[in-house]
């Protein structure tokens, strides 16, 4: 494994040196395969296909490929004293200028020969990642320009039967769903029957060097001082939280199935929030901002950074709008120049065509997903204002994305299945990103450094986990969330001993008697846990939230929560009311 972990380092940084060919996307994407990271192969498959397009259709292809030549593979010496020429070639380098000097064009020959095996990597990695529907279509695709080309070389050949095995598969997968034997059956595939999201693994990359040490001291100091102007009566502790991931290929337990020993119970140290002292029923104990939120709905009546009701023009301090962009509305003048420091000011002017990314979604179950990737490109904006790596913003760095630990006598490269937590989709994880780099006006090859799809992956963990929402008032669907990172420190429960409320803020208040959760087993027989009942919070207890509707039965929420958790929830509450202890 370490070999293969060099072997993509060192395909990393040659990609990064010459973005633009396709070759070191396509060598990287293999190591990737190699690795048992097929959503990280099929991002790079892609981008290799689309540079090859730029070949065959170089006028319908904003970026095009080519590689820089040898004696150019370090940079070109200036002469210090022309100081006006070095900024003449810096700001044409910044604005992407075609100049190609140091660079080649790529041939058709090479297209001839990349073009199969790209394709073959994209659609294994995509249908090993469950994504179907757009494996499926890249199959059919790949087969006719190989079939229009007649490319019969050895390569081109492999690539072939490779699609030809993909769809083949693909088909028995999709009779399957439906009941039905693949040999007998004559009916035609719907594409839009097959699965789009499939799923990717949600793990801490081995050559992320951007999470930090959460239990250090450091890491606790800082956090505690942040919580001082937002929650001044909790602090951060480290604590003992059961694992999940070993349920999350079923979020629904077996009735009655008796938990392990305790002492076998495996244990992950991640953080939460503690009493400082006795807190009283009712009191509010939290309140915190965040801009690291998202709307799905085009032209509404909420500020763009804080997602506050934006207060009536008649009011003594109206709104306040962005003088370069149509539609961009603040709540306050604090608001507005807050948005530019931090996140507006990398996209000021380019918002007519960003903000139709991801709105207005008609299908409610796309919603949730689709409000993930408006999430991310807020973070991408933010990065890219701040001109910091997106991990390493503060509302995202000290997050935990239920991040599954590796299994060292698992071989995750072998099987046709990738068993993976982490949604994944082409569209979300790969082609939608690219876009919306591509409207902030960055080079989504050149700046792979900071918006690689591992990065993206990475967040996408932190976000389902942590992000609170909204439903809308006019379907009940998911309109509006955000990320806060010192209120998602507080670990759920479904019984918890807080509420939470959002607004322009978020804040959580302390749950009287009245309601907290009654727990329930099947056959009537109820347990209420008397021992604080009325009191509050006490001191050194840990402030605890919820993730789900906690009015729903254990197997509901178990399902609606294991997106954010990871798996199944361990809490007292589920376990005793699924049977899975005595008492």
């Amino acid at each position: 494994m370490q070999e293969i972990l060099q072997s993509r380092a060192s395909a990393t940084s040659q990609l990064y040196a010459d973005p633009h060919n396709p070759h070191r996307h396509l060598d990287r994407g293999l190591v990737h395969e190699r690795l048992g990271f097929p959503d990280l192969a099929s991002a790079d498959a892609y981008r290799a296909l689309s540079l090859l397009d730029s070949i065959v259709d170089p006028d319908g292809c904003e970026f095009h490929a080519r590689r820089r030549v040898a004696e150019s593979s370090a940079p070109t010496r200036k002469d210090e004293n022309d100081e006006e020429e070095e900024k003449e070639e810096e700001e044409e380098e910044e604005d992407d200028d075609d100049d190609d000097e140091g660079y080649e064009p790529l041939t058709e020959d090479e297209y001839n020969a990349m073009i199969g095996p790209a394709y073959a990597l994209l659609v294994r990695s995509l249908a090993r990642c469950g994504c179907l529907r757009d494996a499926y279509e890249f199959a059919l695709r790949g087969r006719a320009v190989l079939e229009q080309r007649s490319l019969s070389d050895e390569g081109s050949s492999t690539a072939k039967k490779d699609l030809e095995d993909q769809i083949a598969y693909i088909k028995r997968e999709y009779y399957a769903s439906k009941g039905k034997d693949s040999q007998n059956s004559e009916e035609e595939i719907n594409p839009n029957s097959l699965k789009a999201q499939g799923f990717a693994r949600r793990i801490l990359y081995p050559w992320n060097e951007h999470e930090p040490d959460r239990k250090s001291p450091e890491t606790l100091n800082l956090l505690n001082e942040r919580l001082k102007d937002v929650a001044p009566k909790c602090e951060v502790r480290a604590v003992a939280l059961p694992v999940l991931h070993q349920s999350s290929d079923s979020t629904e337990k077996v009735e009655g199935e008796k938990q392990e020993e305790e002492g076998e119970e495996e244990l992950s140290i991640q953080l939460g929030l503690f009493a400082k002292e006795d807190l009283q029923p009712g009191e509010t104990i939290l309140h915190e901002s965040s801009l690291l939120t998202a709307t799905n709905r085009l032209h509404d009546d909420t500020c763009d950074a804080c997602n506050g009701v934006l207060p009536p023009l008649s009011s003594e301090n109206p709104p306040v709008a962005c003088d370069e962009c149509y539609d961009i509305i603040f709540c306050s003048q604090a608001c507005h120049d807050k948005a530019q420091e931090v996140y507006h000011g990398a996209v000021c002017g380019l918002m007519e065509n960003l903000e139709s990314i991801g709105k207005d979604i008609p299908d409610p179950k796309d919603k949730a997903d689709y409000l993930y990737l408006l999430l991310l490109g807020r973070a991408l904006a933010m990065a890219a204002t701040q001109e910091i790596h997106p991990l390493d913003l503060p509302e995202i760095k000290y997050i935990w994305g239920d991040f599954v630990p590796e299994d060292d006598n698992e071989d995750s490269s072998s099987s046709s299945k990738m068993k993976g937590t982490l949604p994944f989709s082409f569209q979300l994880s790969i082609l939608q990103p690219m876009r919306l780099i591509e409207e902030m006006q960055l080079d989504p090859y050149t700046t792979l450094d900071r918006y690689d799809t591992w990065v993206l992956n990475t967040m996408y963990a932190k976000f389902r986990g942590t992000a609170s929402g909204r439903l809308s008032t006019w379907d009940g669907g998911p309109e509006t969330c955000a990320v806060h990172p010192l209120w998602c420190l507080a670990n759920h429960s479904c019984d918890p001993n807080v509420r939470w409320e959002w607004g322009g803020e978020i804040a959580f208040v302390v749950r009287g008697e009245k309601e907290r959760a009654v727990w329930k087993r099947k056959g009537g027989e109820e347990r209420v846990e008397g021992e604080r009942r009325g009191e509050g919070v006490r001191k050194d207890e840990e402030i605890l939230n919820h993730y789900c509707d906690i009015g729903l039965d254990v197997k509901e929420r178990r399902e609606w929560a294991a997106g954010a958790l990871g798996g199944a929830c361990l809490c007292s509450r589920c376990v005793w009311e699924a049977g899975e202890v005595d008492s």
